[in-house]
């Protein structure tokens, strides 16, 4: 499905009766040109469907069958202006393209003349055959943050040259390659990192600790605390969200207590029955947070799961403001998610 009609059907989607996601590429709702039934409100005969890789809106009541960006001038004719200028920012030439990947590819590396990840390859260095550009792939992670990924090719090995004795000899005999996710304070050091797994491996995440004295945030070099800024529990779903930090699991609201609080939005996993996920987003509005509770006909996990379910992360994002809830209100909506 194309992205930006992806993410303007569900910018249209509060003018629309009775709208529910069916799939990634399935929209049902009352259909808004014929009124859909007068004497049954919750009649819903219209839809937007995929096909061919192309979005169209077909009314089962009144026959209507158009283009989804016809059926959103129709809709709303100020969001379809949106749409048109949107559109033509993305329509970039293939040698534009081209042209722009090698440009970010051949940048000279930051931060692999010194400090704890030299030797180490970025991501978008590597083939595109090498297991751990693969992997990102698969998991539809932006190319942009390919840059802000490395591999390490043995990676418990690589731990204990700069915590001696982190791990065992038993362990260091199980050694693995693994993505490497390194923690940037906001003068770009690296303060702690992750090891992900790329197989099966009982460990899924390591996560290494190299200044205690830093809150162990992934994205303290790139957010804006003048703006809103997303707070989530793993770092590879915060690179699908502008302006987005990460903990590496664990309590969110510990994590970012140093943190000014009146911008941050807490997004927990979608886990409605998890008590121990209901527990701290509890926590978190007690303490004074904005808070995301995400809709109930969502059945993805988290953001990465969202998208490679089809959601674009534009629409993802769009849910989460839409769903962001304070004080009282927050305690309401949670009531409502929880399946506990």
């Amino acid at each position: 499905m194309n992205w930006i009609e992806h993410k303007y059907v569900g910018l249209a989607s509060s003018r629309l009766r009775n709208f529910k996601r069916k799939s990634s590429g399935l929209y049902n709702f009352s259909c808004p040109l014929c009124g859909d039934s007068e004497t049954n409100s919750s009649k819903a005969r219209g839809y937007i469907y995929e096909k061919k890789g192309k979005m169209l809106f077909h009314c089962h009541n009144c026959n209507a069958t158009m283009a989804v960006p016809n059926f959103i001038r129709a809709v709303d004719p100020i969001l379809y202006s949106e749409y048109r200028l949107e559109k033509l920012k993305d329509e970039k030439s293939p040698e534009q393209t081209e042209f722009e990947s090698f440009v970010e590819k051949m940048k000279k590396p930051l931060f692999l003349e010194q400090g704890p990840l030299k030797g180490l390859k970025k991501v978008s260095q590597l083939s595109h055959t090498h297991r751990a550009h693969q992997f990102v792939t698969k998991r539809h992670l932006p190319p942009p943050s390919h840059v802000r990924l490395f591999y390490c090719p043995n990676f418990k090995h690589y731990v204990n040259g700069l915590l001696p004795g982190k791990f065992d000899a038993s362990s260091l005999e199980r050694d693995e390659g693994r993505l490497l996710i390194p923690f940037f304070d906001a003068n770009k050091n690296v303060h702690a990192f992750q090891g992900r797994a790329l197989d099966n491996s009982k460990v899924k995440y390591f996560t290494i600790i190299l200044d205690e004295s830093v809150p162990k945030v992934y994205g303290l070099d790139t957010a804006n605390f003048d703006r809103t800024v997303y707070v989530f529990e793993g770092p590879l779903d915060s690179l699908f969200i502008p302006n987005s930090i990460a903990t590496g699991g664990g309590d969110l609201v510990s994590a970012v207590s140093t943190l000014p609080k009146d911008n941050l939005v807490i997004v927990y996993d979608n886990e409605p029955r998890s008590r121990e996920t209901i527990k701290k987003l509890d926590k978190a509005i007690i303490s004074g947070y904005n808070v995301c509770i995400w809709p109930d006909n969502l059945d993805a996990k988290d953001v990465n799961d969202m998208v490679l379910s089809g959601l674009s992360a534009d629409f993802i994002k769009h849910i989460i403001d839409t769903h962001t809830y304070r004080d009282l209100a927050a305690k309401l909506a949670l009531s409502k998610w929880s399946k506990v």
